[in-house]
């Protein structure tokens, strides 16, 4: 019953985060096949629950780019020491671009347009520096505050969700420690677009398990859907590919139990 009720919220909860960011992120801009395309895919840090990499991602959508992401959740180990390496701060979003390494999602949403887009003056409102457009993204965040959203996983977690007041009894305990992450030989592929309820579900679990993965982004209007439902046999998503395991699967829920099945953490006992 609790596996059902689970799966209820999980879904609705995501519904509800989309509906506080509107139709935006659902669709590309008009006229975005005719925008410049980069040299090479960028590479993006994010943490999937972080409202400011929420509009940087929302950005990539509506601008149909695709990127490298590279997740940092809270405490993460796996890729937060590289942004700092990278960058010299541990602070999201961050992307990389070529020589160009940019944080603050103001300054990287009006790169993306000045470059990639029809200019920082057509940014849509959701994603500009106001007051209203981070309030709503953090209503987003909020309203996936449970802790298997990936806000709250190990101990020492202070995720600004409401994930602390979860009484204890209802959800299981956080990992005593960071275990080790697995290693990937080869990429993973996400088709997806930020604003959907389902990419979402699946988009946190790559996040907690700190997965690497590519980002196709074919949001309603992508010039690259026609080619993706070819690929994929029709034109849903979310879709993972991963060549690792040679895997192709649609629907959220399996793909994140088929994340987790194989991609869970281990921790190395010999060290106790």
């Amino acid at each position: 019953m609790w596996k059902a009720v689970k799966k209820t919220y999980n879904i609705s909860s995501s519904t509800s985060a989309s509906m506080f960011r509107g139709k935006a992120p659902t669709q590309v801009m008009e006229g975005a096949s005719r925008f410049k395309r980069p040299n090479e895919m960028l590479t993006l840090y994010v943490k999937e629950s972080c409202p400011w990499s929420r509009k940087v991602r929302e950005a990539f959508t509506v601008l149909d780019l695709d990127a490298n992401v590279r997740p940092c959740p809270i405490e993460g180990t796996k890729f937060r020491p590289e942004l700092k390496r990278i960058g010299g701060k541990e602070q999201l979003p961050f992307i990389i671009d070529g020589d160009v390494k940019m944080y603050e999602s103001k300054d990287i949403v009006e790169y993306l347009f000045d470059n990639y887009g029809p200019g920082k003056d057509k940014i849509p409102s959701l994603m500009r520096d106001t007051y209203m457009a981070t309030f709503t993204s953090k209503l987003s965040t909020i309203a996936r505050s449970m802790p298997w959203h990936g806000l709250l996983q190990y101990k020492g977690d202070t995720a600004t969700s409401l994930a602390t007041l979860i009484p204890r009894k209802l959800v299981s305990e956080p990992h005593e420690e960071k275990p080790e992450m697995a290693k990937l030989d080869k990429p993973i592929h996400l088709w997806s677009f930020e604003n959907s309820p389902y990419c979402r579900i699946v988009r946190e679990a790559l996040d907690s398990l700190e997965i690497p993965y590519i980002l196709h982004n074919v949001a309603k209007g992508s010039e690259k859907r026609g080619v993706f439902a070819q690929m994929s046999g029709k034109m849903q998503v979310p879709f993972l590919i991963d060549e690792n395991k040679d895997k192709k699967m649609f629907e959220s829920q399996d793909i994140v139990d088929y994340l987790y099945e194989n991609y869970t953490p281990k921790k190395d006992n010999s060290k106790k």
